[in-house]
């Protein structure tokens, strides 16, 4: 029996095959598209594990340091019972719970001495963490430009302005006296209007303590006061460069303006009719463009603050063989040599331009000093590396390496500022948080006495 083979015509057969195709490649789409998402939820999913790593580390770093500020207390407390030097009454709380603004606190003098005020490095649940102090007390306070007497308000205004004006001194981001006139009264026109102010404002991470609801409660009538320098970033003439630190083209080093400037030294200036204006800068560790800024140079001689940093950078006579000593040392390991510090503000009469300043000159400068502080930011990095580790730099060999590598992008860095108020108290001592956590866009550089050292 004859069979007969049914025959396709070519045009169906190759509408066949194409169709298979695109059937194939829609296929192929689809398994690119489920690739590529669970790709993304992958690394959205290690980044989200990376940074709360991070997140634990430094929480972890910020307890460690909070006790450091708190043991600092309890030894200048036994200093002075054993009989250690002696402070100036002026400094000392009248009780327990000393506000900020009353220049009085811990009683004891704070210097880059301090163990808290070396940079120090380390490893925690295998992150690397860099952590560094700052004393909010080393910087001026803007709100004093809110003074209610007008001379007051008007010369803290002057202040702010040649503070601005000596900031970036000498590099290629320097303010002029006139840009920093206008930022100056920016801040100022700012502060008065802000409850009534559209201007939006940075949102921060806050257990309630240091929130603009909580301001309220406490006391209904006064106004609510920033919580960041940062605030200021919407105003004119402010940019993003103001609030950051890094190196100009020069490689001259260039600070953020909240590294001379704060809000957080008073925060009782309108809740306490007592409260002192908070003038006080430490004179141990507040920056020359802090201490040239107190006064106009016609007031006041600008050698008489190179002689303080000068002397506060003088190497201090130890006997090393007492049991008591303790060197400390630096991140990088080697031993930090002890220097001089102000243990109270008589202390001024061993410079020579001090010596020439009449004694009723000498009052107003020592009413805008301390020797203590009272509110600190703590700073903790942590670097994840991101290239291959055969790239990374294990051991940094001096601060302006470890401080360029930190701006290379070349891993993930996290930074996150705490700012805490520590009080006196009988029991030793106790901290407030002011800013419970702020994450940071950038890497901040260490104020330096003298950064053509480095």
């Amino acid at each position: 029996m004859a069979q007969y083979v049914h025959s396709v015509p070519a045009s169906r057969r190759g509408a066949a095959l194409m169709l298979s195709f695109l059937v194939l490649i829609v296929i192929l789409m689809i398994c690119y598209q489920i690739a590529r998402t669970t790709g993304l939820d992958r690394n959205e999913a290690q980044r989200n594990r990376t940074l709360t790593a991070m997140d634990y580390a430094i929480s972890s770093a910020f307890m460690q340091v909070e006790e450091d500020l708190l043991a600092d207390v309890e030894e200048s407390g036994e200093d002075e019972a054993a009989g250690g030097a002696a402070v100036d009454p002026s400094l000392m709380g009248e009780g327990e719970g000393e506000d900020p603004t009353k220049g009085g606190g811990t009683g004891a003098s704070d210097s880059q001495m301090d163990a808290w005020a070396t940079p120090q490095v380390t490893q925690i649940g295998g992150e690397d963490l860099r952590i560094f102090v700052v004393d909010e007390d080393r910087k001026f306070n803007v709100l004093n430009m809110l003074a209610e007497d007008e001379e007051e308000a008007e010369e803290a205004l002057e202040i702010v302005t040649r503070i601005l004006d000596n900031c970036r001194e000498g590099t290629l981001a320097d303010l002029d006296r006139s840009e920093a006139s206008t930022m100056a009264r920016a801040m100022r026109d700012h502060l008065v209007r802000r409850d009534d102010s559209l201007l939006p404002r940075p949102q921060q991470l806050s257990s309630g303590d240091g929130d603009e609801e909580s301001q309220r409660e406490a006391d209904p009538d006064a106004p609510a006061m920033p919580l960041t320098m940062r605030e200021f970033v919407v105003l004119e003439p402010f940019q993003e460069q103001h609030f950051r630190d890094f190196f100009d083209q020069d490689g001259e080093r260039v600070h953020a303006i909240d590294q001379f400037l704060t809000i957080y030294t008073s925060p009782a200036t309108y809740s306490s009719p007592d409260a002192e204006s908070g003038y006080e800068v430490n004179l141990n560790t507040a920056p020359l463009a802090v201490l040239n800024g107190l006064f106009d140079s016609r007031e006041v001689d600008t050698r008489l603050w190179d002689e303080v940093l000068a002397y506060r950078n003088e190497a201090e006579e130890v006997d090393e063989d007492e049991e008591e000593y303790e060197p400390t040392f630096d991140e990088f390991g080697n031993e930090v040599p002890p220097r001089k510090f102000f243990d109270a503000l008589d202390e001024l009469e061993e410079l020579r331009t001090w010596d020439s300043i009449e004694a009723e000159e000498q009052a107003p400068i020592l009413e805008r000093l301390v020797t203590s502080s009272n509110v600190f930011s703590i700073y903790v990095v942590a670097r994840k590396p991101l290239a291959n580790e055969e790239n990374q730099i294990l051991q940094f060999q001096s601060l302006r390496e470890r401080e360029e590598y930190e701006r290379t992008g070349l891993h993930l860095v996290r930074v996150v500022r705490r700012v805490v108020w520590r009080r006196a108290t009988d029991s030793g001592g106790s901290l407030v948080p002011l800013m419970p956590w702020e994450v940071l866009d950038h890497a901040p550089l260490q104020v330096l006495d003298y950064p053509e050292d480095l």
